[in-house]
């Protein structure tokens, strides 16, 4: 099953222009990862509750940032690379959530607002297709 979303054009150029190609204009999901630190969850929680997002999920994960990793080397045997890890990175959290793509920029100036002291990573993955099976 393909989900998809029509767009209504406000915009008259955009209209014109669809028109003239005689195609639909389809609003594509994005899923919207938000990787902060775990005192921050509380935060990006309400700003997306705010701008009306009724689901997500939440991973809880260990980070170590580019910048704390840069010239660090490990020995290659599993328990020393997972014993580094343990050690050395931070607890942090990835916020999850499928949106409309018309949403997201307001979610992310939000969040660049209310974060601006903070460190956070977004990352936005287009997504072509969901299926989704549901067997009773």
């Amino acid at each position: 099953m393909f989900i998809s979303a029509k767009f209504f054009i406000t915009s008259p150029i955009l209209y014109n222009v669809a028109n003239i190609f005689n195609k639909k204009v389809v609003l594509m999901k994005v899923h919207l990862r938000v990787f902060v630190e775990v005192e921050n969850l509380g935060k990006i929680m309400n700003i997306l509750s705010d701008k009306g997002v009724t689901g997500f999920y939440i991973v809880e994960y260990k980070g170590i940032s580019p910048q704390e990793w840069e010239g660090f080397s490990i020995k290659e045997d599993p328990k020393s690379a997972i014993s580094v890890i343990r050690d050395s990175a931070r607890d942090a959290i990835l916020v999850c959530s499928v949106l409309n793509e018309e949403i997201v920029d307001s979610i992310i100036s939000e969040i660049a607002e209310t974060m601006e002291n903070e460190r956070y990573t977004i990352v936005e993955v287009p997504i072509r297709r969901i299926v989704v099976n549901s067997p009773k």
